[in-house]
């Protein structure tokens, strides 16, 4: 059995990753327009603390590379989350994540006038939402020359580091505080609000087993043609559990379908 499934879900993978596009964009203007926006004193300071800093700190970045390497990684692991939670929890996740970030690191460096500014926090939360949904998916890091590491291996390698940086407090400069918030807000928001789609978890034998991802039941049969929200359901279910977890109604369905299209 042959189905053609690379259509359907490039377009629902597109509209999951709009988000990632649009908050690339948002960022982008946001450190064309830094010189207003520090004007309007909307750095995550302690000097002039306003309850909406710890969110706009995380649109802003203090130079070109800064911006650049966010952005990147935004990119890159953004659109390994975004096609899992779908595009509004993944705006949650980029939110969550920075004001977590940037709140833990105002608390604790309360005494100090230095601004923090930047997506990191955001951008480590989504690594971490990206270890546990895509584990295996392997990435060839100059960090790492010579053998590719895994989201896993390598969201833990970069959580180590920050840890090891932010207790020798070599590297001046640089909010390591608010990358490990961002990656506990990141693992909780996934553990919590989608414990099903969790694959890998690095506590998962000391906090509790993760549920099994078995397929969900056959629905009501239908009959007629093929709309295209159960077109949309059938093709979720194959992307999240396999051809293999379709009813034999459900393939038949899945048939029907494709014959109208080409039909069309």
């Amino acid at each position: 059995m042959n189905f053609n499934f690379y259509n359907q879900n490039s377009r629902v993978n597109r509209e999951s990753n709009a988000m990632v596009w649009y908050l690339i964009l948002a960022n982008v203007i946001a450190f064309l327009f830094g010189s207003r926006l520090e004007n309007m004193e909307m750095f995550c300071t302690k000097e002039y603390f306003r309850l909406w800093q710890p969110l706009t700190a995380g649109f802003l970045h203090g130079d070109f590379w800064h911006l650049l390497f966010n952005m990147y990684g935004l990119y890159l692991f953004g659109t390994l989350v975004a096609p899992h939670i779908g595009k509004r929890n993944f705006f949650l996740l980029y939110l969550i994540s920075s004001v977590c970030g940037n709140l833990l690191y105002l608390l604790l460096n309360w005494g100090s006038p230095v601004a923090v500014v930047g997506a990191s926090g955001a951008l480590f939360g989504i690594m971490a939402a990206a270890a546990l949904l895509e584990p295996d998916k392997e990435f060839a890091l100059l960090l790492f020359p010579g053998k590719p590491l895994k989201t896993a291996s390598m969201v833990i390698c970069f959580a180590l580091i920050e840890v090891i940086l932010q207790v020798m407090g070599t590297q001046q400069g640089v909010a390591h505080l608010a990358h490990l918030g961002g990656l506990v807000a990141g693992y909780l928001f996934i553990r919590l609000g989608f414990p099903k789609q969790v694959v890998w978890d690095i506590f998962r034998k000391q906090v509790r087993d993760v549920p099994p991802r078995d397929p969900p039941k056959e629905g009501p049969r239908r009959t007629g043609r093929v709309t295209s929200a159960e077109l949309d359901e059938l093709l979720d279910k194959v992307s999240r559990y396999g051809i293999n977890a379709l009813s034999e109604h459900e393939l038949e369905r899945l048939r029907q379908a494709r014959e109208e299209m080409r039909g069309k």
